[in-house]
């Protein structure tokens, strides 16, 4: 299986990805590839709902940014693991933007699982973050 692990850690070597090293070795242990993309240092604009994707030109987002490197990485991956930290009760703002802009792509059918990778240093946070309205990317789990 061919894994994307999409870490909205803006700290490199913070608790969630020594979480994603764990979970990468594991699974590579397995049999499974896994790519690790920490979008927190990427350069990727919030969706502007301008509905290119949808009216103009079918899953082609009109911002070029490095999300472009990610759609197809999404594209290609049998499964997505989403890894965050919990800010204010949710995903990390760099993993929503990442999320949101999937909306380009619709939900990619090749996708057989999803989880995610969430960490905090409150044990209240987890239920919130999981039930907050994210797009449909998210409804897969």
């Amino acid at each position: 299986m061919k894994i994307l692990v999409l870490n909205g850690s803006p700290r490199l070597n913070g608790n969630t990805m020594h979480m994603v090293k764990a979970f990468k070795k594991g699974a590579e242990d397995a049999g499974h590839s896994v790519d690790i993309e920490s979008v927190a240092h990427m350069n990727i604009h919030g969706c502007l709902a301008c509905e290119y994707c949808r009216t103009k030109e079918k899953a082609v987002c009109v911002q070029k940014d490095d999300m472009q490197k990610l759609y197809q990485k999404i594209l290609e991956a049998d499964m997505l693991v989403f890894a965050s930290p919990i800010y204010y009760f949710t995903l990390s703002a760099q993993l929503q933007s990442v999320i949101h802009r999937t909306y380009a792509i619709d939900v990619p059918k090749n996708i057989q699982k999803t989880a995610l990778i969430m960490s905090s240093g409150s044990a209240f946070v987890y239920g919130l973050a999981i039930a907050l309205p994210l797009p449909s990317i998210i409804s897969l789990l």
